[in-house]
Formats: C-alpha cells, structure tokens, sequence
C-alpha cells in the first residue's frame, strides 16, 4: 500500500481550509495526511521538523502580508518540497519564484461548481506533489487529464 500523500497546508482562514479539506474528501483524496496551520511562523516551525510531498498556501497571512515575500519564505524553508499556491490574492511575480512554485485561483475550485473542480483540485495537488505539471494535457471537454 503507497504512503499517504503529506501536505501541509497555510491558510489563515478557517473555513477556506475546512472547504479545501471537503473538496479533497469528496474527490477521493483518502490517501493525503493534511496538517493545517494559520501563520507563516508556524509553517517555518513545521518545516523545519517535517517533511512533506506538498505546501499548499495561501498568500495573505496574519504575519506576511505581501504575496512575493510568502512564497519567498516559503521556498526557502521548504527546500525543494513543491509548493501549490492556492489563493484569490493577485500581485505576486510569479517569473521570480522557483521551478517547484504551481499558481491557481482559490476562486476557480472553491466558490463554484465544486463537484465539477474538485476532480481538478485534487489532480493538480497530486501532480504537484509529484512534479508532474510539466507536460500535463488538460482536455476540459471530457475532464480527462493526461500525463
């Protein structure tokens, strides 16, 4: 039997975090141990006594306001762990970030049609984690992803 898949999750907002844990389940995301914090101090405390497949983050916490700063601190404490950047935030350079650092609109699988983009969500997580998002073909017409 694999491992479950080990993300750690930054997210300031209790019902976000409650959402993207709900929209995971419901997608068959059974094989993932999510550990949720709310600060960025508290994800450094975490990742450096941890390691995890994913760093699944929201770019506006409590102690880091600027997005370009949040992921600046992320990838160096996460070395070398993929980082899902899931956020409604805009404003972050996303060509100064490293290879490991995926962008999507926490709007685009939150807020709507979650049956439908929780597939999608849990796809991108799983693929992420595992540094498949280069030559993904996504085919939105049938909801088949190929890799």
């Amino acid at each position: 039997m694999p491992q479950p898949l080990s993300v750690l999750h930054v997210e300031d907002d209790f019902a976000d975090a409650m959402l993207l844990q709900h929209v995971l389940c419901d997608a068959g995301g059974y094989d993932m141990e999510l550990q949720v914090v709310r600060t960025l101090r508290d994800a450094r405390f975490k990742l450096s006594r941890n390691s995890y497949d994913l760093i699944i983050a929201d770019l506006r916490l409590p102690d880091s306001t600027r997005p370009n700063e949040t992921v600046s601190l992320l990838e160096q404490q996460a070395k070398g762990t993929p980082i899902l950047v899931l956020s409604g935030s805009a404003g972050v350079d996303s060509h100064g970030t490293g290879d490991q650092v995926k962008f999507l609109d926490k709007n685009d699988f939150l807020n709507r049609d979650l049956d439908e983009k929780s597939q999608e969500l849990l796809f991108w997580v799983k693929s992420t984690a595992q540094g498949q998002d280069e030559g993904i073909d996504l085919d939105d017409s049938s909801g088949t992803y190929e890799i």
